[in-house]
């Protein structure tokens, strides 16, 4: 019984996390658009990638063998992160495009910033979780402002940007709460 709402319950989450896409849910965007248009939304995807990748490593860096509170949220916070990188890619396969080849670098750089942090304890992972979150968002504002984006494109850069707000709101919670 235990095995069965276990695999019920597991079911439930991934659905949660992200459904499973459908052929219908995919559309190809890039013929019939202007060609400086597409260049300039195909730039902002890579950019607004490149950075989810780097908040990935992050907070994949910060999390510990500990099971505290702090961890579920960075495992959480991982994962909200997870699910805008793979917005952006197929967002970016829309367009007719993909992931810049030189992603990689954001990575590193969440990589050595979650690590550095992670040896600050407690109140520096919590600070770079604000400080990371507060840069998504003046990116993302930046690119709305800057890039003429399509409708759909704009949903989902307004929709993940809207997480970062929330984000930025948890880490500061948490943070006013250990201080």
């Amino acid at each position: 019984m235990d095995q069965q709402r276990s695999s019920e319950n597991t079911a439930e989450y991934r659905y949660l996390i992200r459904g499973e896409m459908k052929t219908v849910d995919i559309k190809m965007r890039a013929p019939g658009l202007d060609p400086g248009r597409l260049a300039e939304i195909q730039r902002g995807l890579r950019t607004l990638h490149a950075f989810e990748v780097m908040a990935v490593n992050i907070y994949r860096m910060q999390i510990s063998k500990n099971t505290s509170d702090l961890n579920c949220k960075l495992i959480k916070a991982m994962g909200n992160e997870m699910t805008h990188v793979q917005d952006f890619q197929i967002k970016l396969y829309e367009y007719g495009s993909k992931p810049s080849p030189m992603r990689w670098i954001m990575g590193m750089v969440g990589f050595f910033i979650g690590l550095a942090s992670s040896l600050g304890g407690e109140k520096s992972i919590v600070r770079a979780g604000i400080w990371t979150e507060t840069r998504a968002v003046g990116h993302y504002e930046k690119l709305i402002k800057s890039v003429h984006w399509d409708k759909d494109a704009l949903a989902v850069v307004e929709k993940d940007m809207s997480d970062e707000f929330h984000h930025i709101d948890i880490w500061q919670v948490y943070l006013k709460n250990i201080s």
